[in-house]
């Protein structure tokens, strides 16, 4: 996988890695972004998430980019 992305079935497994800074995302439900008007942050509706370590901003895509 190429750019500044991870996989929706990563973070649903739990287990997602940083592209920016490679550090491992505890519990990478809690810091999922949703841009929307939604009030509720799914692993379904999530656009992004935040790197708690590096504070970077990454897509979640569906599959691989």
């Amino acid at each position: 996988m190429s750019g500044n992305v991870v996989l929706r079935e990563q973070v649903r497994a739990g287990v997602v890695e940083c592209p920016l800074c490679g550090r491992q995302i505890a519990r990478p439900t809690d810091h999922l972004l949703v841009h929307s008007s939604s009030t509720t942050v799914t692993v379904d509706n999530a656009d992004a998430i935040e790197c708690p370590a590096c504070d970077g901003v990454t897509f979640v895509v569906d599959r691989s980019v």
